[in-house]
Parts: structure tokens; sequence; C-alpha cells
């Protein structure tokens, strides 16, 4: 008899929400987890970052609060002091993540993994190795950031996310590099908060246009967003190589040289299996874990989710797919499901978006009916003080079936919430457009722009 009925490999939001829902099923569960609990999401990506960013964010809004009355803001955003905020943060999230797991029956296991047999791993803990048998496994060991090499520049100025998040001081000058292969270009949030916090800031993309998955309408707004905090933005450009104190930047109109104390490369991620003895069991890993719709690995009984997967990097989706994975490894039938799922940048003003582009869904032989709402007419924006805001929504004319939702503005993460739930849904844009929000509100907003797909 197996010591469990299932185990989960990995403590990341994919191997977390797998264990809790392999045991709210009934079934006798285990997660080994080499560190704490709460995987890069925690401890270097998703929550840290928003720890730096919302009172950076805050301090940019408090600067214009003189125009609403209200004069209480310092000169200077202090680096320091968020950054001590976020480490105690941290460390709170990450003890409820244990409490969790410890209330919903789940059983720690600290130390790392490697397969013996289809049913059986080998644990390496810190008194020791021992074996742990189940009937099924979760793999759910994540990515790890892949650093980059730039010409001339010192390794040790070629930094990751990890790396800004462990600041205590903002640097005088930053280049960020968008890779322009993930799905979402995170290193915009590490521009824009190093903006604020008062480091002279470029962003470095090799891709034609900065935001290549987003409209062009709300890549305009987002663009000049950027500039608004003095962030300069080079596109279809390169890093040549470094001169010192700056790194030589090569685009369309020519070569400059752009002050960087440090390299940021903050956006690409590599699965990461390499210590898990796959090959010992037969599981196919052609640079990540191959799994089906139900999560499954070509070895019955191993199931894989979250960025060990490949495909979309992001906490949410890892949460899905540990969720599906629990379910087919207690005799479910789950599949995933994620052509709607919404994407965010924290950036000022904030950028949403879930779906389709226009470019894309005409390339792809839809035939289109669009709607733009410009936020300047929105009353609740107007009272949050926002100087931009569009919504854009791509539709299908003949069917009605909403393609794609676009937002850059205030509130534009839960305004492309609610339009990812319509999707998912299959709520026809004209539905959409007859229903009330409450006023005033964003939301608003939505129902706007599908209006005016719907008129056209």
């Amino acid at each position: 008899m197996a010591d469990f009925d299932v185990v989960v490999i990995g403590g990341g939001p994919a191997g977390y929400s797998a264990a809790l829902r392999a045991s709210t099923l009934g079934a006798s569960v285990a997660l080994i987890e080499a560190d704490k609990p709460g995987g890069s999401c925690v401890h270097h990506a998703c929550i840290p970052t928003n720890l730096l960013l919302d009172p950076a964010a805050r301090y940019v809004e408090a600067k214009e609060l003189g125009l609403m009355g209200v004069f209480s803001v310092g000169d200077q955003f202090n680096f320091a002091r968020a950054a001590a905020r976020k480490d105690a943060l941290v460390r709170q999230m990450a003890d409820g993540i244990q409490t969790a797991l410890r209330m919903g029956r789940v059983q720690l296991i600290e130390g790392r993994a490697g397969f013996e047999s289809p049913h059986s791993i080998a644990v390496l803990g810190a008194s020791g190795p021992t074996s742990v048998t189940a009937e099924s496994f979760v793999i759910a060991t994540g990515s790890r950031w892949e650093p980059a090499t730039i010409p001339g520049l010192p390794p040790e100025r070629v930094v990751t996310a990890d790396i800004i998040q462990s600041l205590t001081a903002a640097p005088k000058s930053a280049v960020v590099l968008l890779d322009g292969t993930g799905e979402v270009p995170f290193g915009i949030e590490y521009a824009v908060l190093l903006a604020i916090a008062g480091t002279e800031v470029s962003v470095v993309t090799a891709q034609p246009r900065l935001l290549p998955g987003l409209d062009g309408t709300i890549v305009a707004a987002a663009r000049a967003g950027l500039n608004d905090l003095g962030i300069a933005v080079f596109e279809g450009a390169g890093i040549l190589g470094s001169d010192g104190g700056a790194v030589e930047v090569h685009h369309g109109d020519g070569t400059t040289f752009a002050p960087a104390e440090m390299v940021v490369a903050a956006d690409v991620r590599k699965p990461f299996f390499e210590s898990l003895g796959l090959e010992t069991v037969g599981v196919a890993c052609p640079g990540r874990i191959a799994v089906d719709r139900r999560c499954e690995t070509n070895v019955p009984g191993i199931f894989a989710a979250g960025d060990v997967t490949g495909g979309a990097m992001l906490s949410s989706v890892a949460s899905h797919m540990g969720e599906v994975a629990a379910a087919n490894a207690t005799g479910g039938t789950a599949a995933t499901r994620l052509d709607a799922i919404p994407r965010l940048l924290h950036a000022i003003p904030p950028i949403a978006w879930v779906g389709m582009t226009e470019d894309a869904a005409r390339a792809a032989g839809h035939d289109l009916a669009t709607g733009v709402f410009d936020m300047a007419y929105n009353a609740r924006a107007v009272t949050l003080g926002a100087r931009t805001g569009i919504v854009k929504l791509i539709a299908e004319r003949r069917l009605g079936e909403i393609l794609g939702v676009h937002v850059v503005g205030p509130e534009a993460g839960e305004v492309v919430a609610v339009a990812a739930s319509l999707m998912q849904a299959e709520v026809p844009v004209h539905d959409l457009a007859s229903m009330v929000a409450w006023h005033p509100s964003v939301s608003e907003a939505l129902i706007e722009a599908a209006k005016r797909a719907s008129a056209g």
C-alpha cells in the first residue's frame, strides 16, 4: 500500500493548489518542498513586486492630491521602508500558506525529490534520504530566471527580478531589457518601480513595438504613461555592448548610450526539473514537461502543472493547472481551459488584457466589430483623477463572441477580470451591452465599449 494517494513535488501556486484540492477531494496528500511553500510568486515575483509597486503607485497618486485639496505627501518615495514592509508581509503570506496546508491535512515534507520508480521518490532532507510512495504524483517545481549575457558587461551588473526585490536602495540608473518571449513583460513593472524611486530608466525591447501582445491603441497610451514617468523607450532595439557606466543601444534612429548602473533582465524564465530524475521513469521533457489537457504526462499517474510545463508562466495559470491535475490524480475528469486568462501589468496607468488583439483576430479570419471607449467620459475614472484611460473590445460580428478586451487606465485589472469571466461563460457582446453596472464605476466603461461594438 502506498504511503499517500497523491504526492505533490513543489510548493508554489501550482503545488499548494494541487495539494489542497486533492485533500478536499478526500485523498491523503503530502507536499515536498525544499524551501518554504509559496514558490517564486510569494518569495520572488508577484507578491514582493506588488508590495513594492503598490506604495510607489500611491506615492505618485499622492503627489497629485493637491488638486483634490489634500496636502501631506513627502518629497520622495522611501524605497528602504517599502522594502522592509515587503519582507515582513512576504514572511506573513508564506506562513499563511503553511497554515492552510496544515489545516487542509496536507503533510509537508522538507527536502529535494527525485524519482526512483513511477510510484516512488527519494527525498533528501536535513536528516538524510528517505523513500515516499504514492498512487499519483503531481510535479510542480516551477521555473527559474535565465540570466542574460550582455557583451562587455560584467555578470554582476546584469540582474534578474529577485535581485531588484532584494534592494534596499534604488540604483542611479538602469536599463530594463524586455525579451519579448514571455506572456507578460513584467520588466515594465520594474521599470515603473525604479523610475518612481528616482532611477534614470530606459526600456529596451527587440520587438518592433512595445507590448506586442496588446492592441495598438492601448500600447500608445501605455507608452505615453512610461514617458510621463521619465522612462525612455527603445523599440526594435538591442544592446550592442557597454561603455563604462552606460550601455550602447542600437535602434532604428541610430545608437544611444543609455546610463546603466545595472541591466534588468526580468522576463526570461526556464522550466526547472533537472534534479527530478525524470529519465528514470521515462517522462517526456523536451525543454519542459509535456502534458495533455488533463495535466497528465506520458507516464500514467504522473501529472505536472504550472511553469514547469512551459506555456503561460503565470501564477493564475499555475493554480488552475494544479487544481486540474489534482482532480485527475484522484480519479476525476477535469481539463484545463486557458483561452481566456486575464493579464495585468501594474504600470502607471495599469494595463490589462484578455484574448486576441484586433490584428490577430483579423489575421485569424474573423469578421470583426470593435468598440472603443475613452475613460475621460467615465465618471468614476474622472473622480479617481485618471489622466488616461481606454477600453477596447473586439468581437465577432455575426456571432457576437467576445474575442478580446484591452484596457489601460484605473482599475484595469478588475475590468479585464470581469471581461475574462464573461468570455469563459461565452456571453455574447450584445448581452454585455445590455447589462447594468453600478454608477459611478469603471465597469461602466466596459459596457460602453460593448455598446459601440454591438452598434458596429
